[in-house]
């Protein structure tokens, strides 16, 4: 029930058209409607207090039904601005039980538009009614939208001025509805003839204007068959059906020949044009290309008889199986299970059936863990009706061992409702490959196995990382292609080792090429499978770029610590610096022989300080590698600099005797990478957060309501009448009244309280915590008479309609955000400028 009932039947009986006479200018929308939708059923339906009422109605003959049997009842209090749709009421709970469900009309479709009163009261529908499930399109459901507005001004025309003006308007809607329809439209004289089409018409037809116009349905090159491919003639083509006897043809299936050559089958719909003595003057013609679904019944058809025929071979197969196959009923009941089956499970039918209906049967998911009933393949086959196909799952054998097996399980196998379940024993193979996989993912050394034509079948992730790429973008590329151009010759040698099946070098050193631009060395091991059938190899590749760039930086050592543009600093074990390169001074302000009592670190942030000693003891003790890490420096003139260091130890090389610290300015880069992340997350034109940091933040605040036990509360604001801002004074001057709501929030709310932006006019505000409506309500009270001073004195009056939503304990993001944005709509629908809690 509508919650402005009182308002809405006020209105309904104030337009005096209850039990009035039928109108052809109704009665022409609505078999318009019946037309464009294509079923046999369309009403203008009014609901009244305990009926609705039909003023208009096409393949029904009730004038009325009781309101709690009617969906128009349901559709008039359904939210959102599309019609009402139910697919299939034999499966929707709300309807399944429905008389006009179970009975005539049996109902299995219906889309409602609501029909509004001229201050937006759901009076009733126009509604569109099949005895087939089905789904509205976009443009059918774009056409309902705009033949329901039709409705309603016909429902409100006052004069025979306005007529005119509603009637000129009523055209251009039509001639843009038949427009943008994807089915062909045509409209045909009494001789057949055609003197009106649509451009669906020409494009499914594949003919041009000039072509169709004037033609007939009995002209011979339309070809025109029946399914079974026997000839139609043209004086029983569906138009001319409908001039002779003046009743509607709907839904025949038609094949034409294009002009192209191309057969095509149609789905055809004509219905009578009446004129006011009721005679026949014209036939209505809707035809939809349904080709495709045509063939693909015949290839159904087709399959389902080889099916048919193949199904005692099948039968015959299936105690020769090596796979395990079991036939049973949704119940647990087994009515066939084969030679593997049995062997497999060691149970017989009867056993296993037993078992299965009692709590004793216990599935396992790959890593051994129990699986909850309503989780187990067989059990959601059974109850969601969706097939089940290649799911690792582990049972116990009559023996007590546990195996995995590979089971795919087929809904409706028998026709009745049935099972079919087929399975494997992996229970070898899952270990196997259960250690591989670990093997794979926890090796501190790149592996990948390759084919004869050297694609990478599988990779491990440290191998994915040394080429600078994903896992899934490796898998099938040629391992030469991750190589520098000027490795590849010399590598290309390897894919014929592998055909061979002979091992290739022990040990290769080859320069990696990534994506990023950058290059890496890595030293490479290949062992070669032989294999009769498939030779594989494995490559086991360890990076050796460190240890490269390191013979190489020490045997250029004096020139690069004199030249180098990064700040390069040795240290001894108590981190007191022995060597500064000269870029130091010219990066940092330091000057040549600077000290610091506290040495290196000294220098660090000190928020940053705890990390740096760990890396710096884990490079001197040799547990950690000589990986990146990024610190905060001090400047000489006390201003802070990013640094992107990497340490490595050489207190054990005499020439150096100390640790060695690569340091490059990364300030700019932290300071860009600082303002994308806030771009990313804050509106770029009022900087408030958007939505997604606003869904994050909801999100860790109920959270924390869950841990503290304490509220929060949701404010879902909108401005009144923005568009007219817009429209009259551009969008200029709307971003700017934007600007100024956006400063009004941040000074109303208070510490801790979040305001975004959602888009457009919509902003929301998390209050947390709040103990009480009464203190989110004078935080509202704030924001919306802040809003409501930003009067410039040149018409520019903004205003602001706000709902609240108090969070409660069950409360997801979505549930809360809704109710917030439910209590916004009842403020709006008070008036201007109201606050409303949800």
């Amino acid at each position: 029930m509508p919650v402005d009932e009182a308002r809405r039947l006020a209105a309904l009986h104030r337009l005096e058209i209850l039990d009035t006479a039928p109108e052809a200018r109704f009665d022409r929308l609505t078999e318009l409607a019946a037309l464009v939708i294509g079923t046999p059923i369309a009403l203008v339906s009014l609901v009244d207090r305990d009926r609705q009422w039909f003023k208009s109605k096409v393949g029904l003959d009730a004038d009325e039904t009781a309101r709690d049997l009617a969906f128009c009842a349901h559709a008039i209090v359904a939210t959102g601005e599309g019609p009402f749709e139910v697919e299939d009421a034999t499966l929707d709970p709300r309807f399944a039980d429905n008389p006009l469900v179970t009975g005539d009309p049996k109902i299995r479709f219906y889309a409602g538009q609501v029909i509004r009163g001229l201050d937006g009261e759901a009076l009733g529908t126009l509604c569109t009614i099949d005895r087939r499930p089905r789904r509205l399109d976009a443009t059918q459901r774009q056409a309902l939208h705009h033949i329901a507005a039709l409705v309603e001004r016909e429902l409100h025309r006052k004069d025979d001025e306005q007529l005119l003006v509603e009637l000129n308007a009523s055209e251009r809607t039509k001639t843009l509805i038949l427009d943008t329809l994807t089915e062909g439209v045509v409209l045909q004289d009494r001789d057949g003839a055609i003197k009106e089409w649509n451009p669906a018409a020409e494009r499914v037809l594949g003919l041009t204007g000039d072509e169709l116009c004037g033609r007939t349905s009995t002209d011979s090159r339309w070809m025109a068959t029946h399914r079974d491919g026997t000839a139609w003639t043209g004086d029983s083509h569906p138009a001319m059906e409908v001039l002779r006897t003046g009743r509607a043809v709907i839904g025949v299936i038609m094949g034409v020949e294009r002009s192209d050559g191309v057969r095509r089958w149609l789905r055809v719909n004509s219905e009578p044009v009446l004129d006011e003595t009721g005679i026949v003057t014209h036939a209505l013609t809707a035809f939809a290309d349904v080709t495709l679904e045509i063939d693909e019944a015949a290839r159904r058809l087709e399959a389902e008889q080889a099916l048919q025929t193949s199904e005692r071979v099948a039968r015959l197969s299936l105690d020769a199986l090596e796979q395990g196959v079991i036939l049973a009923d949704r119940t647990g009941t087994i009515h066939r299970l084969n030679p593997a089956a049995q062997r497999i499970l060691g149970y017989t039918a009867v056993e296993l059936s037993e078992l299965w209906r009692s709590p004793d049967w216990i599935t396992y998911d790959e890593d051994g863990a129990l699986l909850p009933r309503e989780q187990r393949p067989l059990v959601r086959v059974a109850t969601t009706g969706a097939p089940v196909v290649g799911q690792v799952v582990g049972w116990r054998r009559r023996d007590g061992q546990r195996i995995m097996i590979r089971l795919s399980c087929i809904p409706n196998a028998d026709g009745d409702g049935g099972l079919l379940i087929a399975f494997t024993d992996i229970t070898t193979d899952h270990l196997a490959q259960r250690l591989l996989d670990a093997t794979l993912e926890t090796a501190p050394v790149g592996l990948a196995i390759l084919d004869t034509d050297r694609s990478i079948l599988r990779c491990n992730p440290e191998f994915a990382s040394q080429a600078g790429r994903s896992v899934d973008d490796l898998v099938g590329a040629d391992v030469i292609t991750l190589l520098h151009h000027d490795e590849r010759t010399n590598a290309k040698v390897v894919g014929q080792h592998i055909r061979n099946g002979t091992n290739a070098r022990g040990e290769l050193e080859q320069r990696v090429h990534r994506p990023d631009g950058t290059d890496i060395w890595v030293k490479t091991h290949l062992a070669v499978i032989p294999n009769a059938g498939r030779p594989l190899a494995i490559a086991a590749t360890f990076d050796i770029t460190e240890q490269r760039n390191l013979l190489l930086e020490l045997s250029r050592f004096e020139l690069l610590f004199q030249h180098a543009n990064d700040i390069i600093v040795v240290i001894d074990q108590h981190g007191q610096v022995k060597y500064a390169s000269p870029s130091n001074e010219r990066i940092l302000g330091y000057p040549d022989g600077h000290h610091d009592p506290a040495g290196v670190l000294g220098l660090v942030h000190p928020d940053d300080l705890a990390k740096t000693v760990i890396e710096l003891e884990g490079v001197m003790a040799d547990t950690r590698p000589p990986t990146p890490f990024t610190v905060r420096i001090r400047t000489f003139d006390g201003s802070w600099r990013h640094m992107e260091c990497v340490a490595v130890n050489l207190l054990e090389q005499a020439e150096v005797a100390g640790v060695v610290i690569t340091a490059r300015d990364t300030t700019e880069r932290e300071q860009l990478t600082a303002q994308l992340a806030h771009r990313a997350l804050h509106d770029p034109l009022t900087d408030l957060p958007n939505r997604q940091l606003f869904e994050q933040q909801l999100v860790q605040a109920l959270a924390r309501q869950t841990r503290s036990n304490e509220r929060l509360a949701v404010c879902y604001i909108d401005l009144d009448d923005f568009k007219a801002i817009n429209d009259h004074h551009g969008h200029a001057v709307g971003d700017a009244v934007l600007v100024q709501v956006a400063d009004v929030m941040r000074s109303s709310i208070r510490a801790g309280d979040t305001a975004a932006r959602l888009g457009g006019d919509e902003f929301v505000i998390i209050l947390d915590p709040i103990t009480s409506s009464v203190e989110a309500l004078d935080v509202c009270h704030r924001i919306r008479n802040g809003i409501l001073q930003l009067n410039d004195g040149a018409g520019i009056n903004p205003g602001a309609s706000i709902g609240i939503a108090l969070s409660e304990p069950f409360d997801s993001v979505a549930s809360l955000v809704k109710r917030a944005d439910d209590a916004l709509y009842r403020a709006k629908a008070q008036h201007n400028s109201s606050i409303a809690t949800g």
